[in-house]
């Protein structure tokens, strides 16, 4: 039981929040939040542990199995990392939101931490039935949070696009799972990978030599659910809407949490499927096509992401379609179908996770003072407050790509993989992309410094200050100093025991 403790701790905590809220009835919910806080340091604490232990033992590459359904080993440890950082993030937002403070706030933490238990299963399995569980708990905590303010109409209406959306999705991926697992005769992924037809379960490869069309049709709807979570072409019509209704402490969490679960699982389930060692031949070439197919969305996703975003006039709304965009830089790591690929989609992630939990705190700050999300509202104000202002530029030139930042690396790294692979082509549009994602990025520093100053006075607010600063430190650091992220993408990585795509 010690090997998912962190689960267990996360799941107690849960409920020790849904018991103390329920007998304060609300009156309390900032302590609420400070009880949330102190958990998740005892579950990061307990995973940073185990990190630890998988690495002395020098078994980073051999997966521990819990239970036949969940596996312990660094890739999942990496991401139930970036859960707990971007949960903390979120919680702190939700404590420094003035306007949060009228409602009773005390679900929004239980609500989290289950969406957080969801994405801990998620990643950590390659049993099907599983990873569905995992998502649906994560997607009924997330509708609830996106509708949290029930008396707003955006809110409402986003929750209940998300909730519409949302089950037909699951509903597609079900169906996809369940097809699979009628050809394959399993629901276990290394098992349908490794499946040679000549015993039972058969494995995919039976199906290859007997028909190929249905496995394909399965893939499809499969993809189309992991699609609509990451928010990719043609999938991501939801994403605007509801980031713009819901509340922006959920908002980031959809954003930033959310969103990287989404990419762990589909990394997960690519790399065990068509990648890891002793796949059929047939499967592993297969997975070529998958790349190719990988490859088509990601241009298209990326490139009309960044054309959408020119045209917002909301900032939550433009950093709805960037995200969108940045889901399309990360699938280029998953098209080449390489461990490297895979290691430089992890690295950008741990990227992105800096710059846009800066970029949406940023927005909190400033809907704090202006009421408003629009970009117009900003004109003069980075000289009302200087610290916050200089920190949104460094994750905008982050965002942008450009030194000496993590995004900038972020993107080298994608890059070179793709040239390596083959994929010159998609590395132009992907190069041309961030050109034209610098013109939406920088009318936010145009309206903040290049704008007379306003006359609105800025309450100060320190403890969301500080967390910027260190976000803006950090995304400048690890852009200089890029040792520890990678070393922990390529760690994650190895763990899935991976090898090259047949070509």
């Amino acid at each position: 039981m010690g090997r998912i403790a962190p689960e267990i701790v996360l799941t107690l905590l849960s409920m020790v929040v849904l018991t103390w809220d329920l007998v304060t009835k609300g009156r309390d919910s900032r302590q609420v939040g400070y009880l949330s806080l102190a958990g998740l340091a005892i579950v990061g604490y307990l995973l940073i542990d185990q990190w630890n232990g998988l690495r002395n033992a020098g078994i980073s590459a051999e997966p521990t199995p819990v239970f036949a359904m969940m596996t312990i080993d660094t890739f999942g440890i990496f991401f139930k990392l970036f859960t707990v950082g971007s949960l903390a993030a979120v919680m702190l937002f939700v404590l420094s939101d003035k306007r949060e403070r009228k409602h009773g706030v005390g679900e929004y933490y239980f609500l989290l931490l289950g969406a957080g238990i969801g994405i801990f299963f998620m990643v950590s399995t390659s049993n099907l039935l599983l990873l569905m569980l995992g998502l649906e708990l994560l997607s009924l905590a997330s509708y609830s949070l996106s509708g949290f303010h029930k008396s707003e109409k955006r809110s409402a209406e986003a929750s209940l696009k998300y909730v519409i959306f949302g089950g037909l999705s699951a509903g597609i991926m079900l169906y996809g799972i369940s097809l699979l697992y009628g050809l394959t005769g399993t629901i276990d992924l290394i098992e349908m990978g490794t499946g040679d037809g000549t015993s039972w379960p058969v494995g995919l490869a039976a199906q290859f030599a007997y028909n190929p069309a249905p496995v394909a049709i399965a893939i499809v709807l499969i993809f189309a659910g992991f699609a609509y979570k990451v928010s990719v072409v043609p999938f991501h019509f939801w994403t605007p809407d509801v980031y713009e209704g819901a509340p922006t402490p959920v908002t980031t969490f959809l954003a930033v949490a959310s969103k990287a679960a989404g990419f762990a699982v589909l990394l997960r389930f690519v790399g065990l499927l068509f990648m890891a060692e002793g796949v059929d031949a047939t499967v592993a070439a297969y997975g070529d096509r998958i790349g190719m197919l990988l490859a088509i969305m990601a241009a298209i996703t990326m490139t009309l992401g960044n054309l959408s975003a020119l045209r917002q006039a909301s900032m939550k709304r433009m950093l709805a379609y960037s995200s969108i965009a940045h889901a399309g830089y990360v699938l280029m790591g998953l098209a080449v179908m390489t461990p490297e690929g895979f290691s430089a989609a992890m690295y950008y992630l741990g990227a992105y996770y800096l710059m846009n939990l800066g970029a949406f705190g940023f927005l909190l700050y400033f809907e704090g003072v202006t009421g408003s999300e629009e970009i117009d509202s900003l004109k003069g104000m980075g000289w009302k407050a200087p610290l916050v202002s200089i920190a949104m530029v460094a994750f905008l030139v982050s965002l942008t790509g450009l030194p000496p930042t993590v995004g900038f690396v972020g993107k080298y790294l994608l890059f070179v993989q793709g040239i390596e692979a083959g994929y010159g082509w998609l590395v132009i549009i992907a190069a041309l992309n961030s050109v034209v994602s610098l013109f939406y990025y920088f009318r936010i520093a145009k309206a903040l410094f290049l704008s007379e100053p306003a006359e609105r006075s800025v309450a100060p607010q320190p403890i969301l200050t500080g967390f910027l600063a260190i976000l803006a430190v950090g995304t400048i650091l690890f852009g200089i100093y890029t040792a520890p992220l990678q070393s922990w993408a390529d760690s994650g990585t190895a763990s899935l025991e991976l090898v090259n795509s047949a070509k």
